[in-house]
């Protein structure tokens, strides 16, 4: 009886159990290899999204440095153009015959100047058209440049305000009394010289001239606060951006 349970634990295992352990352990293999492709798929997917959104990043900055850098000079110049407003607000309420003509002209000139901010947007909507802002993965980042562009808007409608002030009614006031030609390189440009004889003391005199001003200077106040809050959010993310790339 002993030797006969000897044999039967000693008996090997049969084919299909051979056959089981050996399928098992090649399935086995087969899902870890699986599992091994998907991850090293998933690592490749994520640095090709790293060095594309590394590659937005470097374009982002580059865009905004040049619409900083313009709205900059967009600002110098509106700064220059309300104080002289101001500045002429100040003679009507005093005694224009204590400056000289050329200081006057200059002073109507700057009034003149129409700086406009128009931002370059073209990496901006490439990626918002692509859908690509999502490969952004800060969400400040994503936050700006979703907003920016709605920003300049606002910042345009005040300026075309002003623009319309000064091109639909302030110089065409002004040239009743004071040819455009006689402020002419104050502008920039080198016109001929006017045979019409200023009026400098009809100009000071009058109440609508004055009242046209007054409006420039205020829209020129507003139109400077959202440029000036525009540059700052500029300033900030351009900060951020720079810290995202490696």
């Amino acid at each position: 009886m002993t030797l006969l349970l000897r044999a039967i634990r000693l008996r090997p295992v049969n084919g299909p159990g051979k056959f089981l352990i050996s399928a098992a352990g090649e399935i086995t293999l087969v899902m870890i290899g699986i599992l091994l492709a998907m991850q090293v798929n998933n690592w490749n997917e994520e640095r090709k999204a790293q060095r594309e959104e590394q590659a937005f990043l470097k374009a982002i900055k580059k865009e905004m440095a040049d619409n900083l850098s313009q709205l900059k000079s967009t600002i110098s110049y509106n700064e220059r153009s309300k104080d002289a407003a101001f500045k002429l607000l100040q003679i009507y309420s005093g005694n224009y015959t204590e400056f000289r003509h050329s200081v006057l002209d200059s002073l109507l000139a700057e009034v003149q100047w129409t700086w406009t901010f128009d931002p370059e947007l073209s990496i901006l909507n490439s990626i918002k058209a692509n859908g690509k802002i999502s490969i952004i993965q800060n969400l400040v980042i994503q936050s700006f440049l979703s907003s920016f562009e709605e920003a300049t808007k606002d910042s345009e409608e005040e300026s075309l305000i002003t623009r319309s002030l000064i091109i639909d009614k302030y110089v065409m006031l002004v040239s009743r009394y004071i040819s455009v030609n006689t402020r002419g390189k104050y502008l920039g440009y080198t016109l001929p010289k006017t045979k019409f004889q200023a009026d400098y003391h009809g100009l000071f005199n009058d109440r609508g001239a004055e009242s046209i001003l007054s409006y420039i200077y205020i829209w020129r106040v507003d139109e400077l606060e959202e440029l000036k809050n525009l540059q700052q959010k500029l300033i900030e993310n351009l900060a951020v951006v720079e810290k995202e790339i490696r």
